[in-house]
């Protein structure tokens, strides 16, 4: 019982320096809105804090940067890749040049195959059909 009692009493000591901290801020927000209690005229002119700079409020990002590039597909990486080499390309060029790992090549290069836009002139050799 007496642990009880010394709980409910730190409790309620931690609620009222919470509720402090809480008085504290809603006096600072009501020192910078210029209120004194809630009487703010909500139609009127915005508030403008002087701790920021005008122009970073005002800044606003520029579109082109949001622009979105064709989306290119791996398999479509690929074929060009196949289609832009001179010679023949071994899979071990083809992991240097895509970055893909082999599991995902293997998997690409069989669409391809299967489609006949690529084939395959000896195991981990390919070229344009």
């Amino acid at each position: 019982m007496k642990e009880m009692e010394t709980f409910v009493k730190a409790f309620g000591e931690g609620l009222r320096t919470l509720a402090q901290g809480v008085q504290a801020i809603a006096d600072k927000l009501e020192s910078y809105a210029g209120t004194s209690g809630g009487d703010r005229d909500f139609d009127s002119e915005p508030i403008v804090d002087d701790n920021i700079p005008s122009e970073a409020a005002e800044e606003k990002p520029d579109m082109a940067d949001f622009q979105q590039k064709p989306a290119v597909s791996a398999t479509e990486v690929v074929h060009e890749a196949i289609v832009a080499a001179t010679k023949p390309i071994t899979m071990d060029e083809l992991v240097e040049k895509t970055g893909f790992d082999r599991k995902k090549l293997n998997n690409i290069l069989y669409r391809l195959r299967k489609a006949k836009k690529i084939k395959n002139v000896r195991k981990g050799v390919y070229t344009k059909n």
